[in-house]
């Protein structure tokens, strides 16, 4: 009987791992470059924690089963509720800042289409502990080191939600009725809100797009003192990003559709993927922890859509670099095949940093170098049983093609 995978999850062979892989590897430099620490969540959860704070269009899309005992779980949709509770449950009292990242698969009952899957994988960073404009600066630093350093074109928006929840409370509207509105601007865009927002200075905030400039015209165009200071420390944090040169627009009218925003947001799309071109998103989280029974603690972080950035780096040409064998072992014949099966693995042990792969299909000598060359090895080690008897192995550099005699004691320095 065949079997076939469920509609919206994939099967990655080894090419595609290995590039995937190599784009994990890249995110997960950067984020230890600044510290970051990795942890892990369970894949599954209790439902309340995704229904209490992650937003509509999450809660319309989760795995909910239950449990034999009937308590109701899910297959988590996102990472950052699960890495605050952990943090409120378990974290809580080590030293601030707290720095986590994290990588792993999520799970969203969706229409699959190119770019959204039911399983997908996401990788980030949540910065507990500290508020103020050079953590939020640091946060967006590090997403744009991970795009700058997979050599993707992006373009990142920033805004503060904060703002326009403040702007809309003074309008009147409830929790709830912030957080309907935006989610419409979130999916829907600017228009599909227009009638609905009241105020001219609201509307007014929500037309600026540009430059750091359009802050200093919000602040001029609030009359509101605490939404002149959420929108004075964009200002702060905006100038910190154009310390380290990091492009960016600021956008009033976008907005992230989870429900934990406090104050300033983020987001990421890139050229090439169409309709489902936003690769990142985050921003700061202030009172998310406190509703998972934890104490009151600042926090802001963001997620990469690890799928949507390797199909990024396929439309927009971009080679990472995928790890290729350093040596290949190869035996002359069947009588020094149990040696060459040892001279690998000591070569592996004196050198655990180097990729050695050994010919087992018993290939003859043209066709193993020929299989090395198309791997991709540097190296080929050529054991044969003359030069065994004499204590040595041939060693071919598969670039320039030059071959030389190498004592076996002294082979793994010789690898380079």
């Amino acid at each position: 009987m065949a079997f076939e995978r469920p509609r919206g999850v994939r099967d990655f062979g080894p090419g595609e791992m290995s590039k995937r892989v190599c784009v994990e590897d890249i995110l997960y430099d950067v984020f230890s470059s600044f510290g970051y620490k990795k942890i892990g969540t369970p894949t599954f959860e209790f439902l309340e924690l995704f229904e209490q704070k992650s937003g509509a269009d999450i809660r319309d899309h989760l795995y909910v089963f239950e449990d034999k005992g009937g308590r109701k779980l899910c297959l988590r949709p996102e990472m950052t509720a699960s890495v605050a509770r952990s943090y409120a449950s378990d974290l809580r009292t080590l030293p601030k800042p707290l720095r986590l990242s994290y990588y792993g698969p999520m799970f969203r009952y969706e229409e699959p289409q190119k770019g959204r899957y039911r399983e997908f994988w996401q990788a980030g960073v949540e910065l507990f502990g500290v508020s103020g404009p050079e953590a939020d600066a640091e946060a967006i630093l590090v997403a744009s080191e991970c795009l700058q350093r997979l050599g993707l074109k992006y373009r990142l928006r920033i805004s503060n939600i904060g703002v326009l929840r403040r702007l809309l409370e003074l309008q009147g509207l409830g929790v709830g009725g912030q957080d309907r509105l935006i989610q419409l601007l979130d999916k829907r865009g600017l228009d599909a809100v227009k009638e609905e927002v009241q105020d001219k200075a609201l509307r007014d905030l929500l037309g600026l797009k540009g430059s750091s400039e359009v802050v200093g015209e919000a602040i001029r165009n609030v009359s509101d003192s605490e939404a002149k200071r959420l929108l004075t420390g964009l200002k702060d944090t905006l100038s910190l990003l154009d310390v380290v040169s990091v492009p960016y627009e600021v956008d009033f009218s976008m907005a992230r559709g989870l429900d934990y925003y406090t104050g300033m947001v983020f987001d990421v799309k890139v050229e090439g993927l169409g309709a489902q071109n936003q690769v990142c998103g985050g921003g700061r989280y202030d009172t998310l922890v406190e509703a998972f029974a934890g104490p009151s603690t600042p926090a802001v972080g963001f997620a990469f859509g690890v799928d949507r950035l390797v199909e990024a780096l396929d439309e927009q040409g971009v080679d990472v670099h995928v790890k290729k064998p350093d040596v290949f072992v190869l035996a002359v014949s069947d009588a020094v095949r149990a040696d060459a099966f040892r001279i690998a693995c000591d070569i592996r042990r004196a050198r655990p940093e180097l990729t050695v792969e050994i010919d087992l299909a018993g290939r003859r000598l043209n066709k193993a170098l020929q299989h090395a060359s198309e791997s991709g090895a540097k190296y080929s080690v050529i054991v044969g049983e003359k030069e065994l008897e004499e204590g040595s192995v041939g060693l071919k550099d598969m670039s320039s093609k030059e071959q030389k005699t190498v004592d076996t004691d002294e082979l793994p320095l010789a690898l380079g």
